[in-house]
């Protein structure tokens, strides 16, 4: 074999596992939302980033995304942390009422991937 194809080889199987990662963390981050809407009052969730794309998460690099639509100011960073503590990664949280009517909303919610109470 060649170095070539042993560099190709690993690249391919480092992908690979990136993406197991992303597709679990992204069924661990629904999960953490359901908890979380038992616990603090928010209508809506998208998930948002590398996360919702393929090949774009990199296990140790890439964060969660989150914007809230009804999410209390007062209960903003106990969100925060609760995702962060039961992810085991850092959050990035945005509430969509603060972005109102800018391109990042509309990117969010044209592209993200929308968490409701009702699945």
């Amino acid at each position: 074999m060649t170095s070539v194809y042993l560099v190709a080889e690993a690249v391919r199987c480092r992908r690979a596992a990136d993406e197991r990662t992303r597709q679990e963390l992204l069924t661990r981050t629904k999960e953490a939302l359901a908890e979380l809407a038992r616990r603090v009052p928010f209508s809506r969730a998208y998930i948002f980033g590398s996360l919702v794309r393929p090949g774009a998460f990199v296990k140790g690099v890439s964060d969660v995304d989150v914007a809230f639509e009804g999410l209390a100011n007062e209960h903003f960073f106990a969100a925060l942390a609760f995702l962060s503590s039961r992810l085991g990664l850092d959050v990035d949280a945005v509430r969509l009422e603060d972005l109102a009517k800018s391109h990042l909303a509309a990117k969010i919610k044209r592209e993200g991937i929308l968490w409701t109470r009702d699945g």
